[in-house]
């Protein structure tokens, strides 16, 4: 499951017309479902139907987590709330949560996280993201280059002879 994360004040949170305008004036082909309520909703939202959306989940903020790090809790500040919108990695999909996560961040002065290259993008570089223009980034998780690295130590040494043992056992016994 891939997400994008906009940190924002919930009490800037827009209400779903909002957001659909946000997104028209934007250039988005986004629309979202007119019963949607940002405040309550929690699950999948379609955009315009059940072919292609995302998960929404509004959520408190209150710590930053260790693949935030202390670059990206400067960059969220005190921001109190958290909407993820998560989705299977489908291109309409990946389209519907780039355009809702760029216009969120850009109307409620939030902060967006691409998990995936690590970044923090502000709200005036939201919509650069999103329409894949050069933008910079805020801050940038190093989360991945922290990862501690694989060794070759004994335990694992002896696991992989076994395997080839084994491997080699049926094959002869074939």
């Amino acid at each position: 499951m891939i997400s994008y994360n906009v940190f924002l004040d919930r009490e800037r949170l827009p209400t779903a017309a909002d957001w659909s305008r946000l997104l028209r004036e934007g250039g988005f082909n986004i629309q979202l479902d007119p019963e949607f309520d940002p405040r309550t909703h929690s699950g999948y939202l379609p955009c315009p139907d059940e072919r292609t959306g995302f998960e929404y989940y509004l959520e408190p903020f209150d710590a930053p987590t260790p693949e935030i790090g202390e670059e990206g809790a400067k960059a969220i500040g005190t921001r109190n709330a958290v909407v993820s919108l998560r989705f299977s990695g489908r291109p309409l999909d990946r389209e519907a949560a780039i355009g809702a996560a760029a216009t969120l961040a850009a109307m409620a002065d939030g902060v967006l996280f691409d998990s995936e290259p690590g970044h923090f993008i502000s709200a005036a570089n939201a919509l650069a993201w999103a329409r894949n223009e050069k933008y910079q980034p805020t801050a940038i998780s190093r989360r991945r280059a922290n990862r501690r690295k694989a060794r070759l130590t004994a335990p694992v040494i002896l696991r992989v002879l076994i395997i080839l043992v084994l491997c080699a056992m049926i094959a002869w016994l074939l």
